[in-house]
């Protein structure tokens, strides 16, 4: 079972141990990167509950997209309530004029109402297993595999997990590693390689996508 990495970290440190480890991601990463991972600050509640709902509004769409409709959720979210009170008021109208599906908005409305009513208290996931934190998120509605792995790394800060079904890394790895169709297997047999900073491997290869270094 996989558990928060603790203790202060090195970015040069973790930057030489993958290229020493993995010789073609090491031609994408740069010891000068600032990987928000290596802050392991913990999140405060509001901040865990703002960063699954955008987690979720970010489900099988690209990077930019996801921003763009985001903003337009978050944007009115101002005064008492916030985002939460944004959420569950929300119409059906304003959520299609944001771009946001009937179906997601209801996985944000049904997370926002528990949120609410204390049903859901997503910093007592902290000390959890990346396991555990998986099976308690995946109870909720509208909620999977991706969305949690996802929370995992950019909520928990934790620093080795690999989504093999997220679609930039997919994409990304086939890029880098000349893959033509290769499967889960291949992938996490690649990704191996990178432990136990496979999460920061990931966000290198993010990173590579949006500033359009690899295709």
């Amino acid at each position: 079972m996989n558990y928060p990495i603790t203790g202060l970290l090195n970015p040069a440190t973790v930057v030489r141990h993958l290229k020493r480890r993995d010789k073609i991601l090491g031609g994408i990463l740069r010891e000068t990167d600032q990987c928000p991972l290596f802050d392991q600050r913990a999140l405060s509640e509001e901040a865990l509950f703002q960063r699954l709902a955008r987690s979720i509004v970010g489900q099988q769409l690209s990077t930019r997209a996801a921003s763009t409709i985001w903003g337009r959720v978050v944007a009115p979210a101002r005064g008492r309530g916030g985002l939460r009170r944004r959420i569950l008021d929300l119409t059906e109208g304003q959520a299609a004029k944001a771009g946001l599906s009937r179906q997601k908005s209801a996985y944000l409305k049904a997370l926002a109402a528990g949120h609410r009513d204390r049903q859901i208290r997503l910093s007592s996931l902290r000390n959890e297993s990346d396991e555990v934190v998986i099976e308690r998120l995946s109870e909720l509605r509208g909620i999977g595999r991706w969305t949690s792995e996802m929370f995992l790394i950019s909520c928990l800060k934790r620093l080795d997990v690999f989504s093999v079904g997220d679609a930039g890394l997919r994409r990304a790895m086939r890029y880098l590693y000349q893959l033509h169709d290769p499967s889960d297997a291949d992938l996490v047999a690649l990704a191996e390689h990178w432990r136990p900073y496979r999460s920061v491997a990931s966000w290198h290869l993010w990173r590579a996508l949006d500033n359009h270094w690899i295709e």
